[in-house]
């Protein structure tokens, strides 16, 4: 794991209005704490973080210049602006020891292109980071995953990493790093058939007359007034 020179300095305000304040300002609010000693209330500004994010990415071991003392930190956890990834929210740096393990993420790239994914398959990534455990030096910054031997149905899991036995992998062995799964088929609707409607409709018209044709017929009754004349016949 490589090693970086990172600069903050320390605050004296606390809450989340003042918080929001610092963020205005180009400043991104963090903690400092771990082995036993006083958590500190630190700041640094952003642009100089996103910048050593950029060339050392999170998993580097940071000798971290505070109140005139070097600490030997790693970053711990960066919050992000759900919507504008690029906005850090805050930041959590943790003491440690070069000399004692410390447990730690850390991204997985895959590397190959799956020839199933050339017979249409479709590659996924269920898990993008594994837990490891083991001494900071040793800890890598990143670990490549092989994907060019999968086919449509085949996995790359946990237990197939091939890891030095330095390094402790705390996640489940059965669980998915990358798989090729089969492509998804969309359903068609089927078209309506006007020939089978009109067909339909002609049918159900045949039925109404045959059932207008069962229905009894009541007599037509004609009244005929007799004339006067007839009357006076009588």
């Amino acid at each position: 794991m490589q090693q970086a020179t990172l600069e903050v300095q320390q605050r004296d305000t606390f809450g989340t209005q003042y918080a929001r304040a610092l963020r205005r300002d180009g400043i991104v609010p963090a903690i400092l704490y771990g082995r036993a000693q006083d958590t500190l209330t630190i700041q640094l500004d952003a642009r100089t973080f996103r910048q050593f994010l950029r060339t050392h990415g999170e998993n580097v071991i940071i000798k971290m210049e505070v109140g005139g003392n070097i600490e030997t930190v790693i970053i711990k956890e960066i919050q992000r602006h759900p919507v504008e990834k690029q906005i850090l929210v805050h930041a959590d740096f943790i003491r440690i020891s070069l000399e004692e393990p410390v447990t730690s993420t850390v991204p997985l790239i895959l590397e190959g292109n799956p020839p199933g994914v050339q017979e249409g398959g479709i590659l996924e990534m269920p898990l993008r980071e594994v837990t490891l455990h083991c001494l900071p030096l040793q800890l890598p910054s990143d670990i490549s995953v092989d994907v060019s031997g999968l086919d449509i149905g085949d996995a790359v899991y946990v237990s197939d990493l091939n890891l030095d036995d330095d390094l402790e992998i705390l996640d489940e062995p059965e669980r998915v790093i990358a798989m090729v799964s089969q492509p998804r088929m969309e359903i068609e609707e089927p078209e309506e058939d006007e020939e089978g409607e009109g067909e339909g409709e002609g049918e159900e018209a045949a039925e109404g007359e045959e059932a207008a044709a069962e229905q009894p017929v009541e007599p037509e009754i004609i009244s005929r007034r007799r004339s006067d004349d007839e009357d006076d016949d009588e």
